[in-house]
Formats: structure tokens, sequence, C-alpha cells
């Protein structure tokens, strides 16, 4: 694969002169061509324009997938705009934090995420950020539930001069420019913002095409959200690429996904590997028809050889390609060919991508040799552009020679294949989300009668990782579930609330006062088997 320099207008526009009247999207029961998408966010960006947002403005999308959302999103990537692509879990205090913290001066919303309704997190957010984002504006299904078409333009709009100027917009916007401002969660409290660009996208997506052999005869269901690198290259722009047909649903269900799969012959799907699990694991799947599928990628955590094995059992037709990547690295680094064994498939995370050049680190930052273990370092195309705002945690994982350091530990042979081994960072991901036990902790600390707190993943069935909450009550104290809960879930997406509260009387320490993280797991998993019912957080959820 040659890199190529265009940015993603270019590379819609091009698909537009291939295959302008070849089914692009599905959702629902609408469908779009690719001119239809073309043209529809042509007048997306007139629309823009006229409420002052241009090229370099910071404008976030907070809303499930969606033909709204991809419309939204190519309009602003025609502009030159700058997208922040916020979590749809996300509660209102972290909405508040990472809105200022990237400086997003439009915000585009959907109606919701599960039980959570954006609309009143919007007449709370709009006060708070009131002189910060100049508007808030809704991107949902219209008053008949459909989704976005020429009639939700006024004739005024589809003949505007801007419009008519799109071409002139598209060329101002260079390949080097800044596509989009993704978050993850890393070691710190705070998410923070990865800039990448027009040319780190386009060719990422670009050679994850080459590799898995997508063609426009294929039809996609991204059932991963858009907000992640992950379905933003993987999905969007490589639909792009390829000509595929892509057919959306708002998130990963795995009922929705089994119907999907059956009624509209959609025959790739990437996911994390959580998903693919809860496919397997979930008995009414052998009542769906899943023989249309055929590849899929997937990625987001690590698989182990036997989950492997049975998710190909039990959806033979599915071959899929294990990757390894991070939100840095746009995301992809590693990925298994159509022409690697079953075996190196379920074991590895594939070879390292052309162009993109992979070493591993001794902990003197020695360059260790094939098969030893150490930290991997990246180095290519694909290594983002920094962190927003965060010169000094930017320098802190991409050195003076360009190389980044992920925090991953891993070891290549001498073919080339990347193994995966294990994580510096003390990271939790769970059902592919990257979560921060910093964050978790900081919040838990905030609560009355907490002395210690240890936030810890464990291994789970099928999200792979629980969060567990290790806490050490002030003498005397008695901390009560239902209160600590309630607690967190008022200031973290419920995805980051914990499966089980622990209590100790001390954390295991080694003689430099830090805790024995190993230690500690061993401990919590073992006051979690001998006590479910005191140390369970289940019976309270509400989410």
């Amino acid at each position: 694969m040659r890199l190529i320099k265009k940015t993603i207008a270019e590379c819609l526009r091009s698909r537009v002169r291939e295959s302008a009247d070849r089914i692009a999207l599905e959702a629902d029961k609408q469908q779009y061509t690719w001119r239809d998408i073309d043209t529809l966010s042509d007048y997306m960006v007139g629309r823009m324009l006229s409420c002052g947002i241009k090229k370099g403005t910071h404008v976030a999308i907070w809303s499930t997938n969606s033909p709204n959302w991809i419309i939204v999103f190519l309009a602003l990537s025609k502009i030159g705009a700058v997208p922040v692509l916020l979590n749809t879990c996300y509660s209102t205090e972290e909405l508040e934090k990472v809105i200022r913290y990237a400086d997003a001066e439009f915000v585009y919303y959907g109606e919701g995420y599960k039980k959570l309704v954006y609309e009143d997190m919007v007449a709370h957010l709009s006060v708070k950020l009131e002189g910060t984002v100049k508007r808030w504006i809704y991107i949902g299904r219209d008053t008949e539930r459909h989704w976005m078409t020429e009639k939700s333009f006024v004739f005024a709009e589809r003949m505007k001069k801007a419009t008519k100027e799109i071409g002139g917009y598209i060329r101002q916007v260079k390949p080097e420019d800044t596509a989009a401002i993704l978050f993850t969660s890393g070691t710190t409290a705070m998410p923070k913002g990865v800039m990448l660009s027009h040319y780190n996208l386009v060719n990422s997506a670009l050679e994850l095409c080459s590799h898995m052999g997508w063609t426009a005869a294929d039809k996609m269901l991204i059932a991963v959200p858009l907000f992640h690198c992950f379905g933003l290259t993987a999905s969007l722009l490589a639909s792009i690429h390829a000509g595929c047909c892509m057919h959306t649903i708002e998130y990963y269900k795995t009922l929705t996904v089994l119907k999907t799969v059956q009624e509209h012959r959609c025959t790739l799907l990437n996911g994390v590997p959580s998903m693919f699990l809860a496919i397997i694991r979930n008995p009414v799947h052998a009542e769906y028809d899943l023989s249309s599928l055929r590849n899929g990628i997937i990625a987001g955590s690590p698989v182990s050889e036997e989950e492997y094995y049975a998710i190909r059992r039990e959806i033979p037709g599915l071959v899929l390609h294990a990757s390894y990547g991070q939100t840095e690295t746009s995301p992809c680094v590693s990925i298994s060919d159509a022409g690697d064994s079953e075996k190196e498939r379920a074991t590895t995370a594939g070879r390292v991508l052309r162009h993109c050049e992979v070493r591993i680190a001794g902990p003197d930052g020695s360059w260790l040799l094939s098969d030893q273990d150490g930290e991997i370092c990246v180095r290519g195309y694909n290594v983002m552009q920094g962190y927003y705002r965060l010169p000094e945690e930017t320098a802190k994982v991409i050195d003076a020679e360009g190389w980044l350091h992920t925090g991953d530990l891993g070891h290549l042979d001498a073919r080339n294949f990347l193994y995966i081994t294990g994580r510096m960072k003390e990271m939790i991901i769970r059902g592919g989300e990257n979560i921060s036990p910093r964050e978790i902790e900081q919040v838990v600390q905030s609560y009355p009668g907490i002395r210690e707190v240890k936030v810890i993943g464990l291994p789970a069935e099928v999200l792979q990782e629980m969060i567990v909450v290790c806490i050490i009550p002030e003498e005397g104290l008695t901390i009560s579930n239902a209160g600590l809960m309630t607690h967190m879930e008022n200031h973290l997406a419920y995805y980051k609330l914990p499966a089980h509260i622990v209590r100790m009387d001390v954390f295991p320490m080694n003689a430099s006062g830090k805790v024995i993280l190993g230690e500690l797991k061993k401990q919590a998993a073992e006051i979690i088997r001998t006590n479910p019912e005191i140390t369970s957080t289940e019976p309270l959820r509400t989410r």
C-alpha cells in the first residue's frame, strides 16, 4: 500500500465519482446513496457556515451512531472544522469538563443513550457552559422518527451559494490538518484529547481495507461507536475507501446485531472481544442465520486463544482478524492477514503494518531482540499529532526521535508478528472501553468516611474485566454499598461503575509504600469469592 495525501472530504468525493448511485448507508428503513451523503453533507456545510462554524472551529458531536452523525462529521471535514467526538455515556459532570478542555464552541447532540436523555442534560449544561458553547444543535430523529433527508433542509438552504462553493472549502483543508479530537482515558483522571490528522486517519483506514479485502459488494454492520477511533477508521472511513454499504445501529445490543445480520445479510462485522463473546454466550444466537458474515476485525482489548476459537466455532463463516492499536496510533499498529493461519490469528495481534515501525523497549530504554518482552513503541504515519493542549503529556509518550511509547507490553517474533502480553498502565479495559482507575478513585475518595481507595480490574466472563473498588473505611465507620453507589452514579458514566465493593483493613504495600497490585487483586478476588452477597453492587444498579 502506498500512503496517500488526501483529506477525508477528498476521499468522499472520489467515492462519489466512482459509485454515486450505489447504496452507501442504511439505517432503520432508510437508505442513502453515496451521492445522497455527499449532497446532504454539502447542505449541512451551508447551515454550519451560517452559524459561524469555519475552518479550525472545534465542534463536538455527542450522539449514538446514525446517518445524522455521519453527515455532520463529513460536513465538518469539508469545512476543515475539528470534530470533537464525545463518548455517548458521559455524565453531565464529565461532559462539562471535556467540552471546556477541548474548547468546543458548538455541540451537535442526539436523543440520548439508553436511559440518558440528552435534552435534559443539555438544559443543565447550557447554563453552566454559557459563554463557552455558542449553540447546542439537535441531530436526533425528526418528529416523524426519520433520519435526515433533503426535506430536512428548506429550499433556500438547498439553493445557497455556499453549497455551490464546497470545492473551494475542501481545497483549503490539508492532509496534515487536524481531522478530529478523540478521547482516551489513559492513567490520568481527566480524559486526554488525541489529535489525529486527515493523513493519520485516511491512511489508517486504507491500510485496514487492504488487509481485510473489503469491496463494494460488502455490507458492514457498524455496531461499534463512531466516536471511537476503531469505529471511525475501520467503519466509516474504511467504507468510503472500499465503497461498501454501511448499516448503522445506534449502539451495540446482542439481539439487535443478530436480527440485523439476518435481515440485511451483512457480510462484515467489527467489534471488541466482549461483543463477540456476548453473541455466542447468548443461547438465542443459534436461532439466527449468521451465514452471510465473512470477516471482521476483533480489537480493543486482548482475546484469549480459547475465546477466539469459541467464537469461530459458533460463527464458522466469520473469519476474525486480530488487531492491536490505540487511539494515539489512529488506531491500528498490527493486524492479521487473509493468508495467516487460524493459530496465528488466535494467538497474535497480527503483523506490524507497512510504513509503520514497532520496536520493543527494555526497562533501561534499550531496544530488545525478537521474542523479548518489553514496552511496545511505535513510529510512523499513524502516530498522533499530540494531546490537545497537553504538551508535557505529549512529550512523555512521544520521544525526540518520534517513537510513541504505548505503555503496553509485548514482543515481536522473527516474522514481525506482534504478541500482546500485558499493560504497564493500570488501565482497566471493560467491554472495549478504556477506563482510568484514577478517575474512579478520585470520585470515591470524595465520599465521606473513605480513608483509602484503590480501583482494580478483575477477569470477567463476557466483559473481560470487571471494575472492583477496594476501600479502607475510616475507623469505626460503616460504608454502605447503596450510598457509595449513588454517589458514583452521580459523577461517573455507567460503564465506569464497579461490579464489587471490597472492604479491607489494609492494602498490601511494598517497602516503598506502593500498593502491590498483584497481591491486592488476589486478596480482592478471594473476598469476592467468599462474600459475593456483601461485595456485589448488582442489586443496587439503577441503569
